[in-house]
């Protein structure tokens, strides 16, 4: 743009005849002067601010600013705040996805960095033939089994409550919601803020598992993760477990699926040696049931005029249902975590 286009241009806002795009122009040049531009000059000097503006112009767009159409350097100048913008935000949601897959989902513990000093991490193992107890700085408790391997910090820092198990595990967790607590174990991590859970390593053809008592657990599926391409494109498997629940390690996957011998939540530990009843029908009978050992058990809706009578206390939940099922002549299936009572 040449300073007699320029020139024309304010003539043109001033008789009225410019293009709406073309006014805008002229009111964005006309406010970008700054305040010390703008002393002593009047509307009435229409000279003296033309002037203003060219030379605030020929400042920012230099020699380029010959060759282009006012409308095109204005369009230019607002494509390059949307461009930077867009790098902006673009680099804020990127930092947001590496945090939320990298961070949130670790695949070993803080401590396996070469920066953690080595003397404040303590390794156990159990050479022994029986169960070793071994308490942690925030009083959880960990029963490893003979053969097991534990790793873990003196003093758990801040937020991080992590520890790193080969072998098999019982574990007691000290209740802290604010800071959860994670077990790296091999090809899984597991989640908790303060439950009861064992962990059975996998070996020769037995599958991993971890089995949860009492509580709430997340398992991770932690096999093949160390690539940091593959853990940015997608978040770990994961097993959302409660109580007599657990999860299983499978080759690619993993499993939920119900323990092999429930026990009845503590609360229900005196409920379910007394267990007789007459004439239950069989929604309501797995109602109780789930409530007992908090699993999820259903009647199909076929079986609402079928009714129960016998004393099914003191024997486990399958043993249960074995005796249920044969009076009541229907079958259960377990899919899951889930118990469905069907007719045969």
């Amino acid at each position: 743009m040449s300073r007699e286009n320029f020139h024309r241009l304010l003539e043109r806002y001033l008789e009225g005849r410019c293009t709406p795009e073309e006014k805008q122009l002229i009111h964005h040049w006309y406010y970008m002067l700054d305040e010390h531009d703008r002393d002593g000059i009047s509307e009435a000097n229409v000279d003296a601010i033309e002037n203003a503006i060219w030379s605030k112009i020929c400042r920012q767009i230099g020699e380029e600013g010959e060759n282009i159409t006012p409308t095109v350097w204005y369009l230019r100048r607002r494509l390059g705040g949307w461009i930077a913008a867009s790098v902006a935000l673009f680099l804020v949601v990127l930092g947001a996805w590496i945090y939320l897959r990298i961070v949130c989902y670790p695949v070993q513990p803080s401590f396996a960095s070469s920066q953690t000093d080595s003397a404040a991490i303590i390794t156990v193992k159990n050479t022994t033939e029986s169960a070793m107890k071994v308490i942690l700085s925030d009083e959880s408790l960990v029963e490893l089994y003979p053969g097991a391997q534990l790793e873990y910090p003196k003093h758990f820092k801040g937020t991080d409550r992590e520890v790193r198990l080969t072998g098999d595990a019982f574990f007691a967790v000290a209740a802290n919601k604010d800071n959860p607590f994670w077990v790296f174990h091999e090809g899984m991590i597991t989640k908790v803020l303060g439950t009861k859970f064992k962990i059975k390593a996998p070996r020769g053809n037995a599958k991993g598992e971890v089995i949860v008592y009492s509580g709430k657990v997340d398992v991770f599926y932690n096999v093949d993760r160390n690539h940091f391409v593959k853990r940015l494109l997608a978040a770990p498997e994961k097993a959302s477990l409660t109580t007599n629940q657990k999860a299983v390690l499978q080759p690619t996957t993993l499993e939920a699926a119900i323990t092999e011998n429930p026990l009845p939540v503590s609360e229900h530990l005196d409920a379910i040696r007394q267990e007789t009843f007459s004439d239950i029908s069989m929604p309501d009978l797995a109602h109780t049931l789930s409530n007992l050992y908090a699993l999820n058990v259903k009647a199909d809706h076929g079986l609402d005029g079928i009714t129960f009578t016998g004393d099914i206390s003191g024997i486990g939940l399958f043993k249960q249902l074995d005796i249920i099922c044969t009076v009541t002549n229907t079958r259960y299936e377990v899919t899951g975590t889930t118990i469905s009572i069907r007719k045969k």
